[in-house]
C-alpha cells in the first residue's frame, strides 16, 4: 500500500496485484438468521482530510488478489 499526496488530498493505492480492504470487513457465512457477508474490496481509497498515516495498519489490509 502506498499513500500518494496530490495538493492536499491524499489517496491510498494498493501494489499490484493485490487488494485493499477494511481491517473489520471480514468474510460471515451464512446462517440461519444471518445473510452471508462477503468484504469489500478496492484498489484505490480517498483519505480523510485529516487521516494520520500512522494509523494505515490499523485501519486497512492489503491483500493478493
Amino acid at each position: 500500500m502506498e499513500i500518494r499526496k496530490y495538493g492536499e488530498k491524499k489517496i491510498l493505492i494498493a501494489d499490484e496485484n493485490k487488494q485493499i480492504r477494511d481491517i473489520n470487513d471480514v468474510y460471515v457465512p451464512a446462517t440461519e438468521t444471518e445473510e452471508e457477508h462477503k468484504p469489500y474490496y478496492t484498489s484505490v481509497i480517498f483519505l480523510a482530510d485529516n487521516f494520520e498515516d500512522s494509523k494505515l495498519n490499523e485501519l486497512y489490509v492489503e491483500e493478493d488478489i
